[in-house]
């Protein structure tokens, strides 16, 4: 089961790769709202909107990565099933 992060533990120091390998691809996309949300507000100094952006911009790189991975499964399951005889 994949683990569950919070946004604070996202913009906290440490390594933000091992966290967000962490993510599942539902939960990655729950606390990027949530990050968006955050910027969105306007109530974040500078520096914190700019460090949420970074930490964003990898967020979106691993959901795109998890929703590649989720694809390239589709297109082999696709090609093995059109492969098989068919029983007309």
């Amino acid at each position: 089961m994949a683990k569950t992060i919070k946004l604070e533990d996202l913009l906290a120091d440490g390594d933000v790769a091992e966290k967000l390998s962490a993510l599942s691809f539902e939960q990655g996309l729950a606390l990027l709202e949530e990050l968006v949300g955050s910027v969105e507000s306007g109530n974040l100094a500078l520096d914190k909107s700019v460090l949420s952006y970074e930490r964003g911009s990898l967020l979106v790189e691993h959901l795109r990565a998890k929703l590649s991975g989720a694809e390239e499964k589709l297109r082999v399951l696709q090609k093995k099933g059109s492969s098989k005889p068919s029983d007309a």
